[in-house]
């Protein structure tokens, strides 16, 4: 599962809220899979789940994650941090499974061509 911090579940409460999501809304997180350092995370805020959705509740708040994603991202957390230059959320992927050929830290098994 994807884990909230409590902090970053206050804020994104405050988000759907303004946001007026419907009640099979909730937070999509999403992963671009790629190797090494192209792997991206993101998060939206949704109207709907889609049928393959995963669907769960951390913190009070209702995660949508497409499967693809959720392999990605079992055991990742979702933060919130500011200071005085920025705020915002961060996802946190989890720890790799294995090194990757080029030295780098994936999940790919070593197989990607970088």
């Amino acid at each position: 599962m994807i884990q909230i911090t409590e902090t970053a579940a206050e804020k994104i409460k405050l988000l759907m809220s303004q946001q007026e999501l419907s009640a099979e809304g909730g937070l999509r997180i999403y992963a671009n899979s790629g190797c090494c350092s192209n792997s991206s995370y993101g998060m939206a805020l949704e109207n709907k789940q889609h049928p393959e959705d995963n669907v769960f509740d951390s913190q009070g708040v209702r995660v949508l994650v497409d499967p693809a994603s959720f392999a990605q991202l079992e055991g990742a957390s979702v933060e919130y941090y500011k200071d005085d230059n920025a705020e915002g959320f961060t996802i946190l992927k989890p720890k790799a499974k294995s090194s990757c050929g080029c030295g780098g830290n994936c999940n790919c098994g070593g197989s990607c061509n970088c």
